[in-house]
C-alpha cells in the first residue's frame, strides 16, 4: 500500500479560512474499488494550527463517502440517465463479476437523481455568468431535450467543462470520460454538497 503521491497542501483551512495554517498530520487508509478488485491507498491528512481541525483532500478519482472509482460511477450513471438502460443491462455492461452490486448501482442513480436539480441550477447560473453564449443556455437548444434533471446535468457538464478548459490549463486533458470527476471538483468548490 502506497501513499497517494499527488496531495498538495490546501492554501486555506476549509474550517477557519486561515491562510498557510495547515501542517501535515499523517495519513489514513482508504479502500478504493474498481470493477474487479479492492486497493488500499493512504490519503494525506492536514491539521490547522489555528482552529485545530483536521482536513484531508481526496484524490480526484474518488468521491467522498464512495469507495468506487469515479470512472466506475460515471459509467453507471451515464448508462442509466443518458443511454436509458434498465438495471439488468447496466449490471451487464458496467459490472464485472457482480461488482458493483445492483443495489449499489441503484443507490448511485437514485442519489444523482435527487441531487441533480440543485446541481443543474448551480451549473446553469455559473454558465450564464461565465459563458452567456453557451449553446446549453439556448432555449431552443439541447436543454429542453433532456429527459430528466440528471440527464440534463450530465450534458450540461460537457458545456461547463468546455468553458473551464479555456480558463484552467490543468483541465486541458479532461474529456468526455472525465466529466463527472470535473463536475465533482467544480461543485465541491461551490459548496454544492454531494453529487452521488
Amino acid at each position: 500500500m502506497g501513499k497517494y503521491p499527488d496531495c498538495p497542501r490546501p492554501e486555506n483551512c476549509p474550517w477557519c479560512k486561515e491562510k498557510n495554517g495547515l501542517i501535515g498530520h499523517g495519513y489514513y487508509q482508504r479502500k478504493v474499488k474498481d470493477e474487479q478488485q479492492v486497493y488500499l491507498i493512504r490519503v494525506k491528512r492536514w491539521w490547522c494550527k489555528v482552529c485545530h481541525h483536521s482536513v484531508s483532500i481526496l484524490p480526484n478519482f474518488l468521491f467522498p463517502w464512495r469507495h468506487y472509482l469515479v470512472r466506475v460511477i460515471q459509467a453507471v450513471v451515464v448508462a442509466c440517465f443518458e443511454r436509458g438502460l434498465n438495471w439488468e443491462r447496466i449490471s451487464q455492461t458496467c459490472a464485472r463479476q457482480g461488482t458493483p452490486a445492483l443495489r449499489t448501482v441503484q443507490r448511485w442513480c437514485k442519489a444523482l437523481g435527487v441531487r441533480a436539480p440543485g446541481w443543474l441550477a448551480g451549473e446553469q447560473t455559473f454558465l450564464a455568468q461565465q459563458d452567456s453564449a453557451s449553446a446549453w443556455l439556448d432555449p431552443q437548444g439541447e436543454a429542453p431535450l433532456a429527459k430528466n434533471a440528471a440527464a440534463a446535468l450530465l450534458t450540461a457538464s460537457l458545456h461547463l467543462l468546455a468553458w473551464a478548459k479555456t480558463a484552467w490549463s490543468q483541465l486541458v486533458g479532461y474529456g468526455l470520460n472525465d466529466r463527472l470527476r470535473f463536475l465533482g471538483l467544480w461543485g465541491s468548490e461551490r459548496g454544492l454538497g454531494r453529487l452521488v
